[in-house]
């Protein structure tokens, strides 16, 4: 695929590249005549290196291939980071990180952590930066944020009857601002050397694009372009909160239809649009709104990453989200359709897996029992129909329960894109207690008694006063690792595993003055997780890598599930929570 690409990419750099027909018919008579003398027998070498060269510069500074707006799907959409505590009042992105304001808190920098780098806050950003300087607004005034000395200076001040919001790199002298009076908003331009202020057009919320020399802004609920040169302007649609990718290719805005609010991206020449978000209706009773209220959507580092900022309608003080949608011009295959669809269901993000559904039913996810993995590991294509056949692991939370579902998914192609048209369940495998405090393995109804808590030797059970807690089977069948709940005051937990062949019992770990919530294990057997708590605000979670005997330990953390052979977790801090992407056996951990 990635061959592919490449390929495309080459042939359309071809097309594009003028050829002066006069030049090349002399350099040819060139080359033939000077080809007779020995010196000049490999003068293409030099030739060739030069133009791989120019032609490597050429692929390092293209964009992705330019598709119609319409023609982009989405291939993933999560809500990545929750800020539960300080508002926020503006964000950007600039060079592979997000720059966060929370109110009353500072100016925060997100990558793999939250870490905030700044006492002021903001009220808005630039959407581009010049170099490593981005432009903010606070109170009324502009100031220039250095990202790499995370240093601030204020560079225009509003006035009594004047302030300035929504600032906009033009070139490195003169920035585009919104300003706003009592009687109106209106885009100036500011030359940031001498101050002096020029009005461009009334609106606000400017987007430069600087190739076509055009300003993306909002006005009175519709979103406009504006061509600078010649004052022209054109409408694209109704909506607020306008950005425009690094590229100038695409518009982001928000638009709300019957009080339901969503994201929609059109081209640049407004030839197609298309919306990229799905708001439901609140669950719990009707609402002349949607769930969702979304905000400032603008661009990753590419044109094929969206960023918005949403929060609940129908939770007075909830959490602010941010959520990232990620677009391709090609249609998801039918595996990463159900993977995509298993992962929603796994970050609890129901209205992403509905998209994936045909006839979606109300309710999709509950608090327990819960997944925490799959794998993926038949395909069958059909006449007319795709089979994704699937293990799903399942448990609840700080009870004896373990459930292997496997699913037959059943997708067709619609709208050019995959949708799961149906969900089987084929088979299941339980693992839970009896009456009889005994361990058993269900299957198609009928239970098997692998061990009671009684065969447990003392030496690992230390006192009577305990009870099975979450556990899980290894997918070779051969083990059970399983986790038991001291009910004294402090509580401790003793990790498990039971060998299903030879029925011996080996310890893995003791935790002290804890909770066990979950257990679970990566696709390849050989790390399992361990999250428990030691009070109600401290999360704590282990890793054990099995093979080696070694174990990883994190605070303030979450397992959300095994995703392959990473683990995808949720650090919790005091104003926030956020997801990132772990990997065992490097140790290293990147954003979500």
């Amino acid at each position: 695929m990635e061959n592919e690409k490449i390929e495309k990419t080459l042939y359309e750099l071809r097309n594009e590249i003028e050829v002066d027909t006069d030049l090349k018919k002399q350099l040819r008579k060139t080359f033939v005549k000077k080809s007779r003398a020995r010196k000049w027998k490999h003068a293409w070498i030099p030739l060739l290196a030069a133009a791989s060269l120019f032609l490597a510069f050429l692929l390092s500074n293209e964009q992705m291939p330019h598709v119609k707006a319409s023609s982009l799907k989405i291939t993933n959409a999560i809500s990545f980071l929750d800020i539960g505590s300080g508002e926020i009042t503006a964000y950007t992105y600039h060079d592979g990180r997000l720059y966060l304001s929370l109110e009353g808190k500072g100016i925060f920098v997100y990558e793999n952590e939250l870490k905030q780098i700044l006492d002021d806050t903001a009220d808005s950003f630039s959407r581009s930066s010049k170099g490593e300087k981005l432009l903010f607004t606070y109170d009324g005034d502009v100031f220039l944020f250095d990202v790499k000395t995370t240093k601030s200076e204020k560079v225009l001040a509003g006035t009594s009857d004047s302030s300035y919001v929504y600032p906009e790199w033009k070139d490195k002298n003169h920035i585009y601002l919104t300003k706003v009076t009592d009687k109106e908003k209106q885009i100036v331009e500011v030359n940031v050397q001498t101050k002096e202020e020029t009005f461009i057009v009334s609106g606000e919320m400017a987007s430069f694009v600087e190739k076509d020399q055009k300003l993306v802004f909002e006005r009175h609920g519709e979103i406009i372009i504006y061509n600078v040169k010649n004052g022209q302007e054109t409408v694209v649609d109704r909506g607020k909160n306008p950005s425009v990718t690094n590229g100038g290719n695409y518009i982001s805005y928000v638009k709300e239809h019957s009080g339901f609010e969503d994201v929609w991206i059109s081209d640049m020449d407004l030839e197609t649009k298309n919306m990229v978000t799905t708001n439901p209706s609140p669950r719990l009773e009707p609402f002349d709104k949607g769930m969702y209220h979304y905000q400032f959507p603008i661009w990753g580092k590419d044109e094929r990453t969206l960023y918005v900022m949403k929060k609940r309608n129908d939770v007075d003080n909830g959490p602010a989200k941010i959520m990232k949608i990620e677009l391709s011009d090609q249609s998801s295959t039918e595996i990463e359709t159900v993977q995509s669809y298993l992962q929603a269901l796994m970050v609890r993000d129901d209205d992403f897996a509905k998209s994936l559904l045909k006839d979606p039913p109300e309710f999709l996810t509950y608090s327990n029992p819960k997944q925490i993995g799959f794998q993926i590991f038949e395909t069958t294509k059909n006449e007319q129909s795709t089979s994704v056949k699937a293990e799903v692991y399942w448990t609840d939370t700080a009870l004896p329960y373990y459930k292997v579902s496997t699913y037959d998914f059943t997708l067709m192609k619609e709208n050019e894109r995959y949708v799961i048209e149906t969900v089987k369940e084929l088979s299941a495998i339980e693992l839970l207690p009896n009456e009889r405090n005994e361990i058993e393995l269900v299957k198609d109804g009928k239970g098997e008694v692998l061990f009671s808590i009684q065969d447990i030797p003392q030496s690992y059970t230390q006192t009577e006063n305990i009870r099975f807690s979450s556990l899980l089977r290894t997918h070779d069948e051969k083990n059970v690792i399983f986790s038991l709940q001291g009910m004294d005051e402090p509580s401790d937990v003793t990790l498990l595993s039971f060998n299903c062949e030879t029925k011996a019992f080996n310890l893995l770990a003791k935790l002290e003055g804890g909770i066990m919530e979950k257990v679970a294990l990566d696709a390849t057997g050989r790390y399992v997780t361990t999250d428990y708590s030691t009070d109600a605000f401290d999360s704590k979670l282990v890793i054990f890598d099995l093979e080696k005997g070694k174990r990883t330990d994190f605070t303030n953390v979450h397992s959300v599930f095994w995703k392959g052979d990473k683990l995808i977790l949720e650090e919790v801090a005091e104003t926030h929570s956020m997801y990132y992407q772990f990997d065992p056996q490097t140790g290293s951990k990147i954003n979500y």
